[in-house]
């Protein structure tokens, strides 16, 4: 978009601009001078959801994401329709009970048929029901509806309160402001009272039931919580709440005293035995008549056998402790053992007769029989100690699977006494959060009524009106400049079309006037603007034959798109003042469709009979002898007759056209008018004649997609192509460069 040529079309409807933007703040002042004055009053409460002093059951979750979601929860619920609506229930009952009401009806109010048919005892019961229960009037409800009907004469609906009222967050404080505007500076101040009142009452109602059903959720999931967790003690309890490892060391420890015990149990039995083998064995001698000595009496050998036993058991316990890995250990064991085993080996060899005078053969027969008991008692320890050895590895063997159940035991136990806390502490949370939520909110400004009215806002109202329609108006300038795709100026011109802009030719009224007085400057201008635009053209004109007469061409071709873009008379003009400059120009009327240049300049239709030329001076004498001669000594003219063919059809085979070049010698200039290349093709095959071609636009049309085409034939042209001619420019437009 052009700006310039913008701003000029804007200057140029400044007053429609000025006109619209003066009616509608006229309009707008009739509106607001009989508006009301309203008086202003505001009332505030803090929240604490800010505050540092508000008590909170878990500091540490506070955080101001938090913060202004709340307020905007409150301010939605504030004024919220339920909230809003009870506020009117509650002024609507102060005016149809109180002696001293905030509105009146008017008189003509008063007459309605709804007035007159509401019950105003049985009215202000069902609103007394519905504001103390908190209820909402439907439309469903005759009488209901009509008590909604009565709320909207009273402007006490949910539209007409909400439309004079405000809730908002003071910025980075912790309280929210109610302001209300009304014709009454006590209808005012009560409304900013009696919402945060009716707020209050809304929010703790809401608050508890949600309260109640979160809690009676919680408590629920506590008593199951708090089952699931005795359930699982219980089956602890069951399988035993034993330290597994402790009780496998004191077993293990059991046993390696059992094995001590039972090992000290196997030497005093073998003690036993070698004594009771001893007796045998002098019992057999006093038999045979002698009294030998066995070698299984003698107490330093069997206290050596005793000893050796007692280092083989210690050597393999070393062994055993050191988990079973220890060469040096078990070679001390295999040693131990093999002097163990050949003490005993040789204890049993052939025993020694002794000659001696020992005890007699009934005491060693009571000797052997005391040793036999002690050998009986000793075999019966050890197989006890070894019966109750393997009752304890089997339990150990027991225990490792009871130990990875009372392990899973312990492990749900654990989990359900977590999540029982859990919810006991959610539990908790709740009742403090329910008893607390309501309790911050804090009234800490009264609304009173106010003094003075507020400021009248007509002239706001007027100057909004104004700048509204001068801005409206401004846009539909715009917008139909944008919509606009005519020329109408050089720079859309090249922005449009792309072709070298030689020249433009400013908009004339000819009306009254002569194109060649015009031209020679003689026409008579009625006024100073008719008169510089007289000049301007003629300026125009004269830049347009500096650059013809520069441009080494001696015939045109002039042609457009479509037709009505001014060639006719852009060629006459321009002949004119070529003729000023004492250029002898000849006229060709090749525009058959349209031979409005051979009706204008009265020129003789002979082009399509012309033919026959031998040389030069025929060709001369023949176009002398056809031509009128338009301006005496300068501008020629040979008209057509017109009709629908073109050039190749109406012509002779030697016509005029083919000698063009040769008319040159004659004349300075030779001008041809061809047809609009968008209808016809005459100008496409006139071209081949020409030196040059000459497009003539109209600044008052628009480019379209024929035309387009038209253009690409242009631009084809190549050197032929001299240049386009913008014709019928507005003044203001001539110099928007």
């Amino acid at each position: 978009m052009d700006f310039s040529y913008l701003l000029r079309v804007l200057l140029k409807r400044k007053w429609i601009i000025i006109s619209a933007t003066l009616i509608a703040a006229i309009a707008a002042y009739l509106v607001a001078k009989d508006e009301k004055k309203l008086y202003r009053s505001y009332s505030q409460f803090s929240t604490g959801f800010t505050s540092s002093d508000e008590v909170r059951v878990n500091p540490d979750s506070y955080n101001f994401l938090e913060a202004d979601t709340k307020f905007n929860n409150v301010i939605v619920t504030a004024t919220s329709p339920m909230v809003v609506s009870l506020l009117g229930y509650k002024l609507l009952l102060h005016d149809l009970t109180s002696p001293r009401p905030f509105r009146r009806l008017s008189e003509s109010d008063l007459q309605k048929p709804l007035v007159k048919s509401v019950d105003m005892e049985k009215a202000t019961q069902v609103l007394e029901t519905k504001w103390e229960t908190m209820g909402m009037l439907t439309s469903y409800l005759p009488d209901e509806k009509k008590l909604l009907e009565l709320l909207d004469l009273y402007k006490y609906d949910y539209k007409s309160l909400n439309r004079y009222l405000a809730i908002y967050r003071l910025q980075h404080t912790d309280y929210i402001e109610i302001d209300f505007e009304a014709e009454n500076p006590e209808l005012s101040a009560f409304v900013t009272n009696q919402l945060y009142q009716e707020f209050i009452r809304y929010y703790k109602t809401i608050k508890s039931e949600r309260s109640s059903e979160s809690i009676d959720t919680l408590r629920s999931l506590v008593e199951k919580k708090k089952t699931d967790l005795d359930t699982k003690n219980d089956a602890l309890r069951k399988a035993g709440l034993v330290d597994v490892g402790v009780e496998s060391q004191s077993k293990f420890d059991l046993i390696r005293d059992l094995q001590t015990s039972l090992e000290d149990e196997k030497n005093k039995r073998t003690q036993i035995q070698y004594q009771l083998q001893g007796v045998n064995n002098r019992l057999a001698n006093l038999k045979n008549g002698a009294s030998p000595t066995s070698a299984g009496d003698d107490p330093s050998l069997n206290n050596e056998i005793v000893m050796l036993r007692q280092q083989r058991d210690q050597a393999y316990n070393d062994y055993l402790a050191s988990g079973q890995k220890d060469q040096n250990l078990l070679d001390k064991y295999n040693m131990a053992k093999q002097a163990y085993n050949d003490k005993v080996s040789s204890a049993q060899g052939p025993a020694k007769v002794i000659a001696s005078t020992g005890p007699s053969q009934s005491d060693l027969e009571d000797k052997k029989g005391e040793l036999q008991v002690d050998l009986n008692a000793a075999n019966a320890n050890i197989n006890s100690q070894t019966q109750t050895i393997d009752s304890i590895k089997r339990s150990l063997i027991a225990s490792s699977s009871k130990s990875a159940e009372v392990e899973s035991l312990l492990k749900e136990a654990e989990l359900a006494n977590k999540e029982y806390l859990d919810a006991k502490s959610r539990y908790n949370d709740a009742m403090d959060q329910g008893s607390s939520a309501v309790n911050n909110f804090k009234q800490v400004l009264l609304g009173q009524p106010a003094i003075l009215p507020e400021p009248s806002k007509t002239l706001l109202i007027v100057a909004g009106a104004g700048f509204g329609a001068c801005m409206l108006t401004i846009l539909v300038f715009v917008i139909l400049v944008y919509m606009d795709s005519s020329v109408k100026t050089p720079v859309i011109f090249e922005k449009t079309v792309g072709l070298r802009l030689i020249s433009m030719i400013n908009y004339m009224n000819l009306k009254n006037k002569t194109l060649s007085d015009l031209v020679a400057g003689t026409a008579a201008a009625a006024d100073h603007h008719e008169k510089s635009r007289d000049n301007v053209f003629r300026e125009l004109l004269r830049k347009l034959r500096f650059e013809i007469e520069h441009s080494g061409k001696k015939v045109f071709l002039f042609t457009s798109t479509r037709k009505g873009q001014g060639k006719t008379t852009l060629i006459q003009a321009l002949s004119y003042s070529m003729s000023l400059s004492k250029k002898r120009i000849l006229i060709l009327d090749t525009n058959f469709c349209n031979n409005d240049l051979t009706t204008q300049l009265g020129a003789k239709p002979s082009l399509e009979r012309l033919d026959g030329y031998k040389n030069e001076d025929t060709l001369i004498d023949t176009v002398k002898g056809a031509a009128s001669d338009v301006v005496p000594g300068s501008v020629y003219a040979i008209g057509c007759e017109g009709g629908d063919y073109t050039p190749s059809e109406v012509l002779p085979r030697e016509n005029l056209l083919q000698h063009l070049g040769a008319l040159t010698k004659m004349f300075d200039y030779v001008f041809l008018e061809g047809p609009p290349l968008n209808d016809f093709s005459d100008s496409r095959e006139l071209a081949e004649h020409v030196d040059g071609i000459i497009a003539i636009f109209s600044a008052q049309h628009i480019i379209k997609q024929i035309d387009r085409e038209s253009i690409g034939f242009f631009k084809s042209l190549n050197g032929k192509f001299c240049g386009a001619v913008l014709n019928m420019v507005e003044l203001e437009n001539v110099n928007d460069v």
